[in-house]
């Protein structure tokens, strides 16, 4: 116990306060979810189930947006799943340390502000899209999708992994699994909506795709080092993060894109 404090002790200021952060809201979601006398996921009226939901002021639902604002920014720090919480704060401790001794404190802390703000108002608006295409008989989408949990970070944070140290190794049960932080990305994308969409999360699923975008847009284009921004190297472009036979589409995709966004003057 007296090593884990130390250890506690020694991360980076705004990793160890992400990481209360992450902690404390999400045991108060828990607790105050276990006093709940109602069904909070279900019910012939979703909207009426999810008013409540105790943990309402803390977890973003889509149709609940203009009524909690602020969580569009708590929600990324609440996870109501306990296995989900202890994997969620290794991950926070282990590489939100890593980044933020390599970036700085203030970059990083404001690289996650970006890739979690951003991703959880895109969800949300995303999910409002769908519910208005499908209608009202799917109002499950407004008020039964949680959009919140560590997933969209977490895809943030392989980006900035594969940024760093593209080539570093990793491997995993006496080598029996290995890869490189150069794959790590889209291995994440690839695994980690399939097991979301399992379990019926939708909210996960559209944060672990729209954090890895906007990570990769964020530290391509925006992120400041020095009196640069981005990383414009051949090494860190879109078309690396997939495989080489898909690569000519994707390039032509990207490009396309990129003159868009520069004839809007939205990069440079």
């Amino acid at each position: 116990m007296s090593k884990l404090i130390l250890y506690a002790r020694a991360l980076p200021l705004v990793t160890k306060a992400m990481s209360v952060t992450y902690l404390v809201l999400s045991l108060t979601a828990i607790l105050l979810r276990l006093q709940a006398t109602t069904d909070i996921d279900g019910g012939s009226d979703p909207s009426y189930a999810a008013s409540q939901d105790p943990a309402r002021f803390l977890i973003l639902r889509p149709g609940f947006i203009a009524s909690y604002p602020w969580t569009i920014l708590t929600s990324t720090f609440v996870e109501t799943n306990l296995l989900f919480l202890l994997f969620g704060l290794a991950g926070l401790v282990a590489i939100g340390s890593f980044l933020e001794r390599q970036w700085g404190g203030r970059s990083f802390a404001l690289f996650v502000l970006v890739t979690t703000m951003v991703p959880a108002l895109t969800a949300a608006v995303v999910s409002i899209a769908l519910y208005a295409v499908r209608g009202s008989a799917h109002a499950s989408i407004l008020y039964g999708t949680h959009v919140g949990g560590l997933a969209g970070l977490v895809s943030a944070f392989t980006v900035g992994l594969k940024q760093l140290m593209p080539e570093y190794s990793v491997k995993l049960f006496g080598g029996a699994l290995s890869f490189r932080m150069n794959e790590l990305p889209g291995v994440y994308t690839l695994v980690a909506p399939i097991m979301f969409t399992l379990l019926g999360d939708l909210g996960s699923v559209l944060l672990v795709n729209i954090g890895f975008l906007e990570a990769f847009v964020y530290l391509r284009f925006y992120r400041r080092e020095g009196s640069l921004y981005g990383d414009r190297s051949e090494a860190f472009a879109f078309t690396t993060f997939f495989p080489e036979f898909v690569q000519p589409l994707i390039a032509r995709l990207s490009n396309a894109l990129y003159g868009a966004a520069v004839a809007c003057k939205l990069i440079t």
